[in-house]
């Protein structure tokens, strides 16, 4: 085989090779493609004076982690925050910070209202949540749980490699400090993975449509009192018709505040984590299990706070019962809120995989709060052979097509009357028995396993 002969297959190789990665075909393992998640814990308060609130906490807890999130989920997932006492102390403390402990309680403040249930005094919440977090060692533990502390107190890399997919040679403490690679690689895990955990502490709150039946209701009344001071009238027919639909409409409407908590993770508190407290089967230290025991090094920094409400209309002849509404409310209120958090904090944003290239499709619709328009960047993950640390090129921009979003919502497969997710915009959307993922467009050569992230 002559020279030029070989360079010519070898740039044919080149040219299948990228025309297989722009294809429209989806390989078998689209669904498997690996990347690095952020970790999500969630917690709810546990408000015994909410009504349905027995069915609102049975839904939250079985409601699982979205599957854009590692599981990092602990054993405690709610609290009752009146039974967490505050000194005169703390209270004039928290008063003092101002800042973010001012907007937050004003944004509880403007959710109570719209005849909305609310039993749980906010003015001091923030600093309640706080309290749960230092009385129970959150923090401390949702480290453990990335180390896989045993019983014993020992610690290993087992998790952090299984989610970084990261060599395991790489990861051995014993050996890291001796070799540049390691060194990068537990960096990079730190930062990529333990830096990106977050908890998001939500509080419910439950409306019933019986007060929206009576606006609907006094809407009628007034349109004729208003028809009559005019000179004009309002037909019999009109206000029958206002009547009538008062009568049928039923459902229930749950709002939702969340306040979205990160781990704080940095190269100091990295270097006394490995420092004072690393111990492993091998190098068992009875002073360092007792010092992580104690330990109040780490710590959960508040990100902010957003609110979303879901209601549900239904006929009173619909088939389903009480606590079927209240649990779909739960569940679409829920998924509003956390999609509004990431809209508003960047940090809180994840990564989703590009289902198709050829057309620009991905798994995500409007359970993520997508609308006509919203823009994304298309990511290229790479890992230094050298160092295995891993970076995110930005290969190209994306937008979401209209008409073409999905609804993948809870129970829309099912919906005979639209729920009125705050932040998803009805027009613009087609309906879940249609398509099974959002279309967008963009430039070609995007392949399916290429990463895309919203920004503003």
């Amino acid at each position: 085989m002559t020279k030029r002969l070989f360079i010519a297959l070898l740039l044919l190789c080149n040219w299948v090779f990228i025309l297989a990665q722009t294809t429209a075909v989806v390989p078998a393992d689209a669904k498997a493609v690996k990347y690095r998640r952020s970790s999500l814990y969630m917690v709810m308060l546990d408000d015994k004076g909410l009504v349905n609130a027995e069915v609102i906490k049975s839904t939250f807890m079985s409601m699982p982690i979205p599957e854009k999130f590692n599981d990092h989920t602990l054993p405690i997932r709610s609290f009752d925050p009146s039974t967490l006492m505050l000194t005169e102390e703390e209270k004039k403390s928290a008063e003092k910070k101002g800042g973010k402990f001012g907007s937050f309680t004003k944004s509880l403040a403007n959710g109570a209202t719209g005849g909305l249930v609310d039993t749980t005094d906010t003015k001091y919440l923030p600093l309640k949540i706080d309290k749960f977090f230092n009385e129970n060692n959150i923090a401390r533990d949702l480290v453990a749980k990335w180390f896989n502390r045993s019983e014993k107190g020992t610690f290993n890399m087992n998790l952090i490699g299984e989610r970084g997919s990261y060599d395991a040679s790489a990861l051995d403490i014993s050996a890291a400090k001796s070799s540049a690679r390691g060194i990068s690689a537990i960096a990079d895990a730190g930062e990529e993975l333990i830096g990106n955990t977050f908890v998001v502490v939500t509080r419910f709150n439950y409306v019933s449509m019986e007060s929206i039946t009576a606006a609907t209701q006094k809407l009628g009344n007034f349109a004729m009192a208003l028809a009559a001071a005019s000179g004009n009238t309002v037909s019999a027919e009109v206000k029958q018709a206002t009547d009538s639909i008062a009568k049928q409409i039923t459902g229930y409407a749950v709002q939702t505040t969340s306040h979205l908590y990160k781990l704080v993770w940095n190269d100091s508190i990295e270097a006394v984590f490995y420092q004072n407290y690393w111990i492993d089967d091998n190098s068992f230290d009875p002073a360092k299990k007792a010092a992580f025991d104690t330990t109040k090094l780490f710590t959960l920094e508040l990100i902010g706070d957003e609110r979303a409400n879901a209601s549900i209309l239904e006929a009173k002849l619909s088939n389903k019962s009480q606590d079927e509404l209240v649990t779909k409310a739960t569940v679409n209120a829920f998924d509003a809120v956390l999609a509004k958090l990431q809209r508003k904090y960047e940090i809180f944003r994840t990564k989703t995989p590009l289902y198709s290239g050829d057309p620009i499709t991905a798994k995500i619709g409007l359970k993520e709060g997508l609308e006509p328009g919203d823009k994304f960047e298309v990511l290229e993950q790479r890992q230094d052979p050298k160092t295995g640390k891993t970076t995110y090129e930005k290969v190209g921009k994306i937008k979401v097509e209209r008409g073409m979003i999905w609804d993948n919502r809870f129970g829309a497969e099912d919906e005979t009357v639209k729920t009125g997710v705050e932040g998803a915009a009805a027009s613009g959307t087609t309906p879940a028995s249609k398509i099974d993922r959002t279309t967008f467009s963009g430039p070609k050569g995007l392949y399916t396993g290429m990463l895309i992230r919203q920004k503003n």
